[in-house]
């Protein structure tokens, strides 16, 4: 019997087949890997070196890379000991692998790599650039400007853990002849324990779940009656090419893009718009920011509530009856996760990934977003906040797993975030998405509500919002199955 793709799957219920297709998945894939710590370590290999390169790879099946099951198996275990930092979804190392169109060539297995045409071509073909409206080649940093062969997710649950492990692995690319660059990654949490990124609002929210168990959590925890965050494992999981017939090895793509946040900036122009919508007191103004991106800092949808509700806030809830004065059309999360806003919401969801992002520190941030002090006016935000704040060299190491690209993360970037006609409805042009929105941020398209939820007052238009996240590099790879790697 097939593994069924159109359903969530049950890992503690698992028949014999499904067991056996956990077993063969890499993890991180169905449920993030949950280390606070991880080294994103991208190699080139030597084409002339392909057995070696094709043993490495087998090694690291073989004892390094973590199963999808032994992921969750290891997270139970975490979990019932306690330690909660991490949401208990991780614990010890953690190895995931992936190649992209090139390194399958490097390793002499062409003929059975992964045939999406947006895997083939890369982030970095030109067609690509101009459709995703991203930086040119030259404008990347030095690293992504020719394709990795494949990247080594590594993680633990410390610095120096983790600086053991990255070691390790790359001695094991090294010695089959490969060279390597790493991308350092760290989790940020607020004092709820909830991951954030830099600009200091909780991520990760809306994740399409494809597990029963987590499905089952969500909805005792959250309640699931006007959003359902169920979906079927076939939004990531395509069957390997380099195993065929074997109807339990399953891969993924997997698409990553180094995001710089200019903080800074983006902190500066939400008190400007506090200013411009004569919003008075901090608590008042972190409006302005929750209107941008939908969520209050604390993670409190906006189109639910005008202030933030503290730890767990409600993620149920949907568009229907905010016609743009609680929640603007353009706001990030609106853009990205429409809920059925674009009129159809079983299309709409064909277009979502599971995120597994994860901030970096390229430069040390010297003050930690909870440890900020608050500002009740533009005045005061330059004279206690903005000097504590980095311009530059922190970000998010996005992540997201596809079953096919063109269709969830192009789609997303393309269609949505970069077009200022989405979502449909009037009044038109919405603007583009202000955080991850590329593409010309044209004056007075962008429009927030004078007063929340108050159609009568009107809208504002002076309020464009762009420019403050820069991609710095990216790249599609396939996450190929353990039953793949281990018979190289």
């Amino acid at each position: 019997m097939a593994i069924d793709l159109t359903k969530p799957l049950s890992w503690k219920k698992a028949n014999d087949q499904e067991l056996a297709a956990l077993q063969s998945l890499q993890g991180n894939i169905l449920k993030g890997h949950g280390r606070k710590f991880t080294g994103n370590i991208f190699f080139k290999l030597d084409p002339n070196q392909s057995l070696e390169a094709r043993r490495m790879l087998r090694d690291l099946a073989n004892f390094h890379i973590v199963s999808a099951y032994r992921q969750l198996i290891d997270a139970e275990a975490f979990k019932k000991a306690g330690k909660k930092h991490d949401g208990g979804r991780g614990g010890g190392p953690f190895v995931h692998v992936a190649l992209s169109a090139q390194g399958y060539e490097a390793i002499g297995k062409g003929g059975v790599r992964p045939s999406d045409p947006e895997f083939l071509r890369g982030m970095g073909d030109d067609g690509s650039i101009d459709e995703l409206k991203d930086p040119p080649l030259a404008q990347w940093e030095p690293e992504f400007r020719t394709r990795s062969h494949g990247l080594a997710i590594v993680g633990h649950e410390t610095a120096s853990e983790t600086a053991l492990l990255i070691g390790q692995i790359r001695d094991l690319i090294e010695e089959a002849g490969g060279t390597v660059f790493v991308q350092h990654g760290a989790a940020l949490f607020n004092a709820a324990n909830e991951g954030i990124e830099h600009f200091g609002y909780v991520d990760g929210r809306s994740q399409p779940l494809l597990l029963v168990e987590d499905i089952a959590g969500e909805r005792e925890t959250a309640g699931t009656n006007r959003w359902d965050p169920a979906f079927p494992i076939g939004i990531a999981l395509v069957p390997d090419p380099g195993v065929p017939g074997d109807d339990t090895a399953f891969g993924s793509y997997l698409v990553f893009r180094k995001l710089e946040q200019h903080v800074r900036d983006f902190k500066t122009r939400e008190q400007v718009i506090a200013d411009t919508l004569k919003f008075k007191g901090a608590d008042q103004r972190e409006l302005a920011g929750a209107l941008i991106v939908g969520r209050f800092e604390d993670g409190t949808p906006v189109t639910l509530s005008k202030e933030a509700r503290g730890a767990k806030p409600p993620n149920d809830f949907d568009y229907t009856g905010d016609d743009g004065v609680r929640c603007p059309f353009h706001a990030h999360i609106r853009k990205t996760n429409p809920r059925g806003a674009a009129g159809d919401e079983q299309a709409e969801r064909t277009h979502l990934m599971p995120r597994r992002g994860i901030p970096y520190e390229d430069a040390q941030r010297e003050v930690h977003p909870s440890e900020l002090p608050e500002a009740d006016s533009l005045r005061e935000f330059r004279e206690k906040v903005a000097d504590k704040l980095p311009k530059k060299g922190v970000g998010l190491l996005f992540m997201a797993y596809n079953a096919e690209i063109g269709r969830q993360f192009k789609f997303t970037q393309a269609a949505w975030a970069n077009n200022p006609g989405f979502p449909p409805g009037p009044p038109q042009p919405h603007g583009i998405d202000p955080v991850i929105g590329q593409g010309p941020l044209t004056p007075g398209q962008q429009k927030l509500p004078k007063v929340w939820d108050d159609p009568g007052a009107g809208v504002v238009g002076n309020v464009d919002f762009g420019g403050f996240v820069h991609m710095k590099g990216g790249e599609y790879f396939f996450s190929p199955s353990l039953t793949f790697l281990r018979n190289l």
